[in-house]
This record gives C-alpha cells, sequence and structure tokens, in this order.
C-alpha cells in the first residue's frame, strides 16, 4: 500500500514539474552505444494508450538507417499514473532486461530500456513490413492459433515453478501481488464504469455476475492465482501479436507479465483472439495441443478435466480485462466492442463465473 502511494506521489510530482527535454534528444543518447552517433530522427505514425508508441526512422552519422518502435509515458497523466501505479512499465523494462535473453519464445530485439522510478522508454526493433502485424480486433487463423498455442506451452514450461521468493524472478510474485492489491481498490468502480459503457452489449446475467465477481474479489483471486504458478504473459490478444514466417508468432507488449496460472493465458487469448464459431469448434483441440505439447517441453502432464475446469474459470477474468479497458478508455471503442462480443460470447457459452463457485 505504501509503495503504491509512494509512486503515484512521485509521478504526481513529475507530471506535474514537466520536462523540457524532448523525446527526440533522450531516443539519441539511448541509442548511441547500441547503434553510435546519429545525425537525425524521424517520428512516423504515433498513438497514446496505455503508453504513447511510435515508430521512427533513425540515421546514422556515418550512414545507414535503422527503423525503431519506441514506447514512452502516456501523454494523459491519468493513464500515466494508472500505469505507473500497477507496475507495468517497470515490469516491461525488467523483462527485457533480465528475462527476454532466455525465453523459448519470440520476442522483438530490445534496443533499450529504462525506467527512473518515474519515466521509461524501451526501444524495438521496427517490425513492420518485416511480419505480419494484425490489429487489436483481428481474429487470428486457424494456423496462427496452433503455433501460438504452442509458444504458449513453451513459454509456460520454461517458467513453471520459476517464480520463486526470494530469487532474481521474484518480481513477477510481487507483481502479481500488486495488481490484487489495486483489484482492491479499483475492481468494483472500475466494472461498474464499463458495464455502464457497455450498456446492452453485455448481456444482464452475464453483468450481474461480473459485479458479484468483483465485489468478491478475494474469493476471485483465491482460485485463479493458486500455484503452481508460472510465467505469464497476462495480455496475449491479436494486437500483442506479430506473425513471422509460416505464421510463427512474436510476442509483443510485457507490460503484464507476472507469475500467473497457465489457464489465463490460454483462456484469455482464445477468447480475444478467436471468432466465437471458431472457438467453439476448435477450443477443445487447442487445449489439449496446449496440455500435449506443454508436457513434452518439460511442465507437468495435466489431467484433461482438470485443465478443462481451468480453462472455463480464467475465461472470467478476459472480460474482465476488456470491462476495465473499456471503463479506462485504454484501447479504441471499435476494437474494445469486438473484444466485447467474444468475451461475453465466451463466457456465456463456458459458464466461467459459475466455474469459480462463488458465493451468492
Amino acid at each position: 500500500m505504501r509503495d503504491l502511494l509512494a509512486t503515484v506521489a512521485r509521478v504526481g510530482a513529475d507530471i506535474a514539474a514537466g520536462s523540457s527535454d524532448p523525446v527526440e534528444a533522450k531516443l539519441r543518447r539511448a541509442l548511441h552505444g547500441p547503434l553510435g552517433l546519429i545525425h537525425r530522427v524521424d517520428r512516423l505514425e504515433e498513438g497514446s494508450y496505455t503508453t504513447r508508441r511510435f515508430r521512427a526512422d533513425v540515421h546514422l552519422a556515418g550512414g545507414g538507417r535503422h527503423s525503431v518502435f519506441v514506447k514512452t509515458p502516456s501523454v494523459s497523466p491519468a493513464t500515466r499514473l494508472t500505469v505507473e501505479a500497477a507496475g507495468l512499465s517497470a515490469s516491461e523494462v525488467r523483462f527485457y532486461r533480465t528475462l527476454a535473453p532466455g525465453v523459448p519464445v519470440r520476442v522483438p530485439e530490445c534496443l533499450h530500456a529504462s525506467h527512473d522510478g518515474t519515466r521509461f522508454m524501451v526501444v524495438l526493433e521496427d517490425l513492420n513490413g518485416r511480419a505480419n502485424l494484425p490489429t487489436g480486433g483481428d481474429a487470428c487463423t486457424a494456423r496462427q492459433a496452433l503455433n501460438a498455442i504452442n509458444a504458449l506451452a513453451d513459454l509456460h514450461a520454461f517458467g513453471w515453478g520459476r517464480p520463486r521468493r526470494g530469487s532474481a524472478s521474484g518480481w513477477l510474485l510481487a507483481q502479481a501481488e500488486r495488481e490484487r492489491a489495486l483489484g482492491a481498490w479499483l475492481r468494483v468502480p472500475l466494472i461498474r464504469r464499463g458495464l455502464d459503457l457497455a450498456g446492452e452489449q453485455v448481456p444482464a446475467p452475464l453483468a450481474v455476475g461480473l459485479l458479484r465477481y468483483a465485489r468478491q474479489h478475494k474469493t476471485a483471486d483465491r482460485r485463479l492465482s493458486e500455484p503452481p504458478l508460472t510465467l505469464i504473459h497476462n495480455d496475449c490478444h491479436p494486437g500483442n501479436l506479430a506473425f513471422a514466417a509460416e505464421d510463427q508468432p512474436i510476442f509483443l507488449d510485457w507490460q503484464m507479465v507476472r507469475a500467473g496460472q497457465w489457464a489465463r493465458d490460454v483462456a484469455y487469448f482464445c477468447a480475444l483472439a478467436l471468432d466465437p464459431a471458431d472457438r467453439r469448434s476448435g477450443e477443445g483441440l487447442l487445449l489439449d495441443r496446449y496440455r500435449r505439447r506443454l508436457h513434452a517441453a518439460g511442465g507437468p502432464d495435466l489431467a484433461a478435466g482438470d485443465a478443462h475446469e481451468a480453462y472455463r474459470r480464467h475465461a472470467a477474468y478476459a472480460l474482465e480485462a476488456v470491462i476495465v479497458t473499456l471503463a479506462l478508455g485504454a484501447a479504441p471503442r471499435a476494437v474494445i466492442d469486438t473484444w466485447l462480443a467474444r468475451a461475453t460470447a465466451a463466457n456465456e457459452d463456458l459458464k466461467s463465473l459459475e466455474a469459480l463457485r462463488l458465493p451468492a
């Protein structure tokens, strides 16, 4: 609690003070080591949701050009405070500096990652033109879905039992605890606001169940975060994936990385990345493939029935995440509307809130 308040106070003071240091100047300094002396920086497409993001062409003094993707704090003070209070930018920097070189899934090459407590900058290779970059509202094809599920199994096998207190990966557990602490404060008001904005897009019985889920967050969190835990991406939707040759996935945006149950990634991906008809016909096959791949990669041999029940329960988080994103205005409304349709269908089909067995 004290850490959260201290973070908000630091970032609030930094926002109030402002900055006279242009982003281009920071980018020049950040890239001087990996790329050399920079002649100029041409900024290209730009947008701001949870973070401010832009592509840039970096022209080197000795000739040559590099295209990069840059992430810095959101231009919205409220969003910036929320992101820092949740520890998201610090987590992404930590991931790229400590875990990215060893994970068995492809991630963008990181040229720079820094966080000073109030501000951050992450500079990655620009995949535009070198990989297929879906938008958040796109649906994955059958081959893309199969490859993503295989990659998630590899990631989870690598991380199985890895998050341990007192170890170099202990921060993954701390980040999960931070999420639960923020949820105790914000889950009910954010879900109420998100449901108000969603209106009839969320059927009334599902809205009632989601509010009960929010009010009983301690029970829900306990059932969704019991060991065994692994390393999870925690935000695996099409907008956070790129696909290279033969539809092999590249996992983007590691802000939400933390320790968690494997089923959160799998259920979240299936609920948000697949059209409902494709999910209904293919989720059983994908879940079976995940179980086999996890075991083959050195993870546990999950029982089919237990895996299915965990998958059902965790689809509830997919709906919660979309409703909270809507409340925060952290994604384009057209994308959120697509996610809402998919997440509500998944929760109704799987009876996910009922699977949590929350008290009436």
